[in-house]
């Protein structure tokens, strides 16, 4: 079986007494090594009235469990975790520098090449996400370890009082002079700040960017909108837009999104101002 696939298992009464792995086994038709392996993956899951959460190890039987779900896609299972760089343990909540091409947080198909997933089992503490960065973009980011942390730097970013700034790689000669960019995104206010940085060549700028809201894409959205669109920038970018797949692969590197989570400031929940950043040029190009 080759496609994603769905199986959702109402567990009967006669069928409480067995093991999880006999029952996918026995109604899905897939190996026991498979989906031991996809257990272990996060693609399985176990429901009771309203809770659902992942199931990683086949219990001894199911009386506590109502439904099974599995969720097979062969192409994310087959899929190997990145290296994301800890940069600091602060025991309630860690910093990290995620790498292109790492999710933040994975799907009910698997999470184990998701940062929070990777953080989890590197520190053996749970990791609570409080803010994502696109699946393509690099740089900083803050996962919690208790409830009093996820919820204080929850709300830090819902009321955009914590100071992120990008840095990210534009085509074009941008200006000396900042640009301030208030264009509202999805009919919802919108600010961004953009400083010139360093002139890379004749047609590429290195520019820092401080946005003062989080809406979906906003640093990409905001630069495409002044004319200064980023390298790399599928969604974004009309050039890199127009080019193939097969293409796009060839062109290997520089088609690659120019976006840095470069430093990130804040006061934690014991009151603790707290200050990171990276030096974005080790992560971008």
């Amino acid at each position: 079986m080759s496609e994603p696939t769905e199986f959702h298992l109402e567990i009967s009464d006669n069928e409480k007494s067995a093991r999880p792995l006999d029952l996918l086994n026995q109604h899905t038709g897939l190996s026991r090594s498979l989906i031991k392996q996809a257990m272990s993956k996060g693609a399985v899951w176990r429901q009771r009235g309203k809770r659902v959460v992942p199931l990683r190890r086949n219990s001894e039987h199911c009386q506590d469990i109502e439904q099974l779900h599995f969720y097979y896609h062969p192409t994310i299972l087959a899929e190997q975790a990145l290296q994301a760089e800890l940069l600091k343990d602060k025991t309630d909540y860690s910093v990290w520098v995620k790498p292109r091409g790492m999710r933040s947080q994975g799907s009910r198909y698997g999470d184990h090449c998701a940062l929070v997933r990777v953080a989890e089992q590197q520190l053996s503490r749970p990791c609570r996400i409080v803010h994502r960065l696109d699946q393509d973009a690099c740089g900083l980011i803050l996962l919690a370890h208790n409830k009093a942390a996820a919820r204080h730097l929850s709300e830090l970013f819902a009321a955009h009082t914590i100071d992120k700034r990008y840095h990210i790689i534009v085509e074009g000669n941008f200006p000396s002079e900042s640009k301030i960019v208030d264009t509202e995104l999805d009919e919802k206010t919108a600010h961004s700040e953009f400083t010139l940085l360093k002139q890379l060549d004749q047609n590429r700028c290195l520019v820092a960017v401080k946005i003062l809201s989080g809406r979906k894409h906003q640093v990409r959205r905001h630069a495409a909108l002044i004319g200064f669109p980023l390298i790399g920038d599928k969604l974004y970018n009309p050039n890199v837009a127009k080019v193939g797949n097969a293409e796009e692969t060839a062109l290997g590197e520089s088609q690659k999104l120019q976006l840095c989570a470069q430093s990130l400031a804040f006061r934690d929940h014991h009151g603790d101002q707290q200050h990171f950043e990276i030096n974005s040029q080790d992560w971008l190009d």
